[in-house]
C-alpha cells in the first residue's frame, strides 16, 4: 500500500532485523571499537548516536555500550558477532526483544512532540542522534535517521516487543486529524 501523500505521519514496522548489544570488557574498549571498525567499516561512536555503513548501523547506547543492527540478519548477526569478538566483550542477541516503528511524514515531529519528553527540533536531534526516553509513559529508545526520499523527517522508536500495541495505539491517537497511515513492510 502506497500512503497518501498528504499523510502526515507514515508508520511501518520494521521486520527481519538482527540486532545485538555489546559491551566490552573492563579496559577492552578500545581494542572492541577497532575489531568493529576493522571489520564493518564503522567507528562506534562515545556518544547517543549511531553510525551506518552498508547494513549495518552502531549505536552509542552508554557509556561503552552499542547496539548493533544489520538490516537483514536477524538472530544470526548476534551469533556472528561473539566469535569476533571472543572474551573481548559481551554479546547479547536483542533481535526477538523489540519492536520498532519506522515514523516518517510532514506531522512526524509534531507528533512526537507530543508524546516525548526531548525536543525533536532537528538543531537539537539531529539526523544520527539517539535517545532513551519515555514515549506515552513507555521507555523506549528514539533514533533520528536521514530524511526520507521525499525530505521527510525520519525517525525509528524502539519499545520491548510486548508493548507494541500499546505503542502503535499511542502513536495513532497522537497523530489522529494529521493523516495517519500504518504501512506494512
Amino acid at each position: 500500500m502506497r500512503p497518501d501523500p498528504a499523510s502526515g505521519v507514515i508508520a511501518t514496522e520494521r521486520e527481519g532485523l538482527g540486532i545485538a548489544c555489546i559491551e566490552p570488557g573492563r579496559g577492552r574498549t578500545a581494542e572492541v571499537a577497532e575489531i568493529l571498525r576493522t571489520n564493518f567499516g564503522i567507528a562506534p561512536p562515545n556518544a547517543p548516536r549511531c553510525v551506518s555503513r552498508g547494513d549495518v548501523t552502531i549505536g552509542g547506547i552508554a557509556p561503552n555500550a552499542w547496539i548493533a543492527v544489520h538490516t537483514s540478519a536477524g538472530n544470526s548477526f548476534a551469533e556472528s558477532l561473539r566469535p569476533l569478538l571472543g572474551d573481548r566483550a559481551a554479546v547479547a542477541d536483542q533481535s526477538d526483544a523489540y519492536s520498532i516503528l519506522r515514523l516518517t511524514g510532514p506531522k512526524v515531529r509534531e507528533t512526537l512532540a507530543k508524546l516525548v519528553p526531548i525536543d525533536v527540533h532537528p538543531r537539537n536531534f539531529q539526523v544520527n542522534d539517539v535517545a532513551q526516553t519515555v514515549c506515552g509513559y513507555m521507555s523506549v529508545t528514539l533514533w533520528r535517521l536521514e530524511d526520507s526520499m521525499r525530505g521527510e523527517p525520519t525517525f525509528e522508536i524502539w519499545v520491548g516487543r510486548s508493548l507494541a500495541g500499546s505503542l502503535q495505539e499511542v502513536i495513532r491517537h497522537s497523530a489522529a486529524g494529521l493523516g495517519f497511515v500504518r504501512q506494512t513492510p
